[in-house]
């Protein structure tokens, strides 16, 4: 809790949480999802995975907090338990979680999560006192997840400055459609022969599309290695030569068996050609018998790969930034 008396909001480490608590939460988070694409979708199947993820984030905590407070130059009276993720009681007794976290961009942010919709007014009244309480960081910006193309989706995007981020695409595998196609050849990822290729086509996407170059990064080899081992990392061949590689990591979002699509590049001189469904196609059939569900996050501003997902997946769920100018000092503009 914090010490200040005209405190309105109550503050506990998520490390504390009690089982209601942690499944009201959960129920929020899942509540982000559009899961009526999704048949046969199983709630308690979908809360116990999403609950377990949740918690997850105390693994954060084991190791202790000594190259945060290096990098952050935090004093030491800033106890380690005001550095874990906080559950927030708001005066109505709804529960939110925020967390501090680094994006790809190295980028701060506090990640706000409701058991219901955080709502832009609510921010704007609450994300002070927060702010206030995670006073050993700067945020730059506000994460907040939404359902796709809902009525909170569509509040935030009037949100000046509002800028959508991470895009969850997802579906159940035996309801995907599979393309039939001669043209290409899967093969198994082989760290000797094809590491270097993969490190040198993202070499050349970075030169032409300089943009995306943070955002959408190489793959380290110790993953690859991973995926190798687990048998989720292929190379794509149309004769002898290799078009592109997708590489895939096992889940359990939303309670399924399934994998995420952890990077899938296509070469240079194969772009725009109409690989990337096809490639996908391909692995579906590799690992149907494995797994149940695939799933990918994509940056809303890599439109190729929003273009590609479109033809296996459905996007269930959509991340929005909002510029912290919003909820510090005078903070009555929109």
């Amino acid at each position: 809790m914090t010490s200040n008396t005209d405190s309105i909001l109550s503050f506990k480490s998520l490390m504390s949480a009690t089982h209601d608590e942690l499944e009201r939460l959960t129920q929020g988070v899942i509540d982000t999802y559009d899961t009526k694409t999704l048949q046969g979708f199983d709630m308690n199947a979908a809360i116990a995975a999403e609950s377990k993820d949740l918690f997850s984030r105390c693994d954060d905590y084991k190791n202790g907090f000594a190259e945060v407070r290096a990098r952050r130059n935090i004093a030491d009276s800033v106890p380690d338990k005001h550095l874990h993720d906080q559950i927030i009681k708001l005066p109505c007794g709804t529960l939110w979680l925020a967390g501090i976290y680094r994006n790809n961009l190295d980028q701060t942010l506090i990640e706000v999560i409701g058991e219901k919709a955080v709502k832009f007014a609510d921010l704007k009244l609450y994300l002070p006192e927060i702010l206030a309480f995670f006073s050993w960081c700067k945020p730059e910006m506000v994460s907040i997840w939404s359902k796709p193309n809902s009525a909170h989706f569509n509040a935030l995007k009037q949100v000046k400055g509002a800028e959508l981020e991470d895009c969850f695409w997802g579906a159940k595998i035996e309801h995907i459609s599979k393309l039939n196609s001669n043209e290409i050849a899967l093969k198994p990822f082989d760290l000797a022969n094809d590491w270097s290729w993969y490190k040198d086509e993202y070499h050349t996407f970075h030169k032409d599309v300089p943009q995306l170059k943070d955002r959408l990064e190489v793959e380290d080899k110790e993953s690859i290695a991973e995926s190798v081992k687990n048998d989720l990392c292929y190379v794509a061949y149309k004769a002898t030569q290799k078009i592109g590689a997708l590489v895939l990591e096992p889940c359990t979002e939303l309670g399924y068996k399934g994998v995420l699509i952890s990077d899938f590049i296509i070469a240079k001189q194969h772009r725009g050609q109409g690989f990337g469904p096809k490639i996908q196609a391909d692995v579906l059939r590799q690992i149907s018998a494995r797994f149940e569900f695939i799933c990918g996050y994509i940056y809303a501003g890599n439109q190729a790969s929003m273009n590609n997902a479109k033809h296996t997946r459905t996007l269930l769920r959509t991340e929005f930034t909002l510029p912290i100018e919003h909820f510090v000092g005078n903070n009555d503009a929109d």
